[in-house]
Formats: structure tokens, sequence, C-alpha cells
């Protein structure tokens, strides 16, 4: 295991930021409350020299303004492994923006790897086996465990040396500039992020096939969670799954003793909670009609036969593209990036890279054999 310091101070974060100020990278990972708590929070941040570890703990130290300022330096490469996650909730809690960004997983997708998660990449790149027993653990109780603490200094401990290995692999295969281009669109994304106006109960997995009556029942189901799981700041679905929301909105429940013979439905949610369950069916169930929701349809296009002969090509020279460059399908264009190509038939090179979405690299390296597939 690792050394570290933990620090739970505002002087102990001072001194070590300004430790961390000669440095030229350092390593990040942050823990979270989401899968334990309605009020999603960062419960600990870990940072990495090559030689030292620091875990720090924002819910003691209020005031990560320090931590902000060293991120925010552009010659401070910060190492992630899927970075995407981390920057999102240090932005939206801290507001703090990492300018410099090198993540492990992008970096991995660029060379193929089998297999992209960090106990793999540690695993082959530098032997390091990663117990991953805490990963689901509760980081917002305090005191953490030992336990937990040795396992949250071990995330980012070697991820400096293995960033460096996947950077020689990258120069070596001429993968340098993909990675740096992708590196550089981290920074902006966590404060690019579209508004999501839709409804939660929209966002359920399954939810959209469901008949307007049944989105009723579900809205009143999955509104009475909402209240209870904010009341005890509990993850919603520790409350009652997503399964069975979907399941009382297409099969309600005529009484407690149903209710009670549902999957998912334990005699703990029945002592507490069935009669209000029962009584959020009904409301739904009671609902006019008038007032049930109702999805917007998608936009239907016309179809257009040489719109999907062109598609169909696109997908052949990707298959070819990605079989010769030994890559994910992905990384030479997306499914929605070929369907743009296809439907607004760039003319030359010029025009490809102004899709949204296409990447540098991409129009350099595929652009040329795509545009022949139009």
């Amino acid at each position: 295991m690792p050394s570290y310091s933990l620090l739970t101070t505002p002087a102990d974060l001072a001194a070590c930021t300004a430790e961390l100020s000669t440095e030229q990278v350092i390593a990040l990972d942050t823990e979270a409350s989401s899968f334990h708590r309605y009020r999603e929070s960062v419960c600990l941040i870990q940072l990495s020299t090559r030689h030292r570890t620091y875990l720090v703990d924002p819910l003691a130290i209020k005031d990560l303004a320090p931590l902000g300022t060293l991120l925010a330096r552009k010659d401070m490469e910060v190492v992630i492994h899927d970075a995407d996650y981390d920057l999102r909730i240090l932005a939206r809690h801290h507001g703090i923006r990492v300018e410099s960004v090198f993540d492990t997983l992008v970096a991995a997708e660029l060379l193929n790897e089998p297999e992209i998660g960090l106990a793999a990449l540690l695993g082959k790149y530098e032997g390091v086996h990663v117990d991953k027993k805490f990963q689901k653990a509760d980081w917002s109780k305090r005191p953490l465990p030992t336990e937990m603490l040795d396992y949250a200094a071990g995330d980012t401990a070697n991820l400096i040396a293995l960033r460096d290995k996947l950077e020689v692999l990258l120069k070596e295969k001429e993968r340098w500039s993909w990675a740096v281009e992708e590196f550089g669109l981290l920074t902006d994304a966590p404060f690019d992020l579209p508004v999501n106006e839709e409804p939660l109960f929209l966002r359920l997995k399954g939810a959209k096939i469901l008949k307007p009556h049944q989105l009723a029942i579900l809205r009143e189901v999955h509104s009475w969670r909402e209240g209870v799981a904010e009341k005890q700041d509990r993850a919603a679905f520790m409350i009652l799954g997503n399964d069975v929301l979907l399941s009382l909105a297409t099969d309600p429940p005529a009484s407690m003793h149903e209710l009670a013979a549902r999957k998912g439905v334990s005699e703990r949610v029945i002592e507490r909670h069935g009669k209000r369950i029962m009584a959020a069916v009904k409301a739904g169930q009671d609902m006019p009609k008038e007032q049930w929701p109702r999805l917007e349809r998608p936009k239907r296009w016309q179809r257009d036969d040489d719109y999907e002969d062109r598609l169909k090509r696109l997908k052949a020279v990707r298959d070819t593209l990605t079989a010769r460059f030994e890559l994910r399908p992905g990384i030479v264009a997306a499914n929605q990036l070929l369907m743009e190509i296809a439907r607004t038939l760039p003319g030359d090179l010029e025009a490809l890279a102004a899709i949204p979405g296409m990447r540098r690299y991409q129009v350099e390296n595929f652009g040329a054999e795509l545009l022949k597939a139009l």
C-alpha cells in the first residue's frame, strides 16, 4: 500500500498545494456519494505525485480554492482515469476547472487496449493488483476506516507511471496528437453541458415505451420515491428500484397483498411505505386523461433510400479503417457522426471538418476515404 497523508484542515490543504505547486504533473481521483446519497457531494479527493499521495477531505475542508487555483494552471498536467465524471463533479460542487488533463482511459481507447478499466491497465503495465471491494462503498461516512483510505490512495499512486507508458505507446503509434486533441476537449466539457429539461421519471430506462395512462402512474410513484429519497438523503433506487416503479405503472397492484407479492418489494417497504405507494398508484389511475403525460414524438425524416445506401457504404469503409488501424469503431467515427455525414453530404475535407463532433485527426487520417463512400 502507498503511504499517504490525510488532509482535514485548511492549513493541511494550503501546505499540500504549496508543495504540489513545484510539480509538473499530478494524478487525481475523486470519491463521491452519489451511489448512496440523494444529494451528491465530493467526499474525498486523491492527489499523487510520482512519490507521494495526499487524501483531501472536502467534507472537513469546505473551501477548496487553493486546490482550484493549482488545478487551473495550464502548466500543471492532471492525470485522471475516465476524467469526465471527476471533472463534472469538481466543477458542479466546487467550481473547480482543470485546465490540462491526461485521461488514461482515453489514451487506452486510442491504443485499442482490449481492457480499458483502471484495474486492468495497472495490472498489465504496473503489475499492480487493484482490489475493487470498496468501489461502491459509502464515502460520505465519517470517520473513514483505514482500509478505505488505503484503497483510495491506491487509485492514484501508480497513475503517473501508467500515464508515462501510455504516452510512449501513443507516440510510437503516431497517435500522440490524437490524444492531445481529445484531452483538450475535456476541459470545457463540464461547463458546456446541455441543460436537460426532461422530467426525471421519463429518464428511467423503459419509461418512453409506456402508454400515457401508464406514464401517469409512473409520474406519481416516482414523485413519491423522490420525496422519500430527498428526506432521507438516500439514493432513490435504495428506496424502491426502477424496475419496481415501471411494474407498478404497467401492472398496478389492486391491493396491499398484491403489492407485497411484487418482486423487489420487501416486508420493510410494505411496513414503512405500503399505504403511500398504493395512494400514489391510485392517484395516477384517477388522473384525468387531459393531465396524462404525453411524449413529444421524435421528428420523422422522410425515407431516403440514397441516404440509407450512403450510410451503409460509410459503415463499410469504417469497418475497413477499423481493421487497418486496429481501432475501436467509435475512434474512426461514431454512428451518429456517420449519420450526419450521410445526411449533410460534405463535398470536401473542409466541409467534413465543420461537422460538429468531427476531430481533426479523424479528418486527416480517415476523411478522404469516408468522403469516397459518398
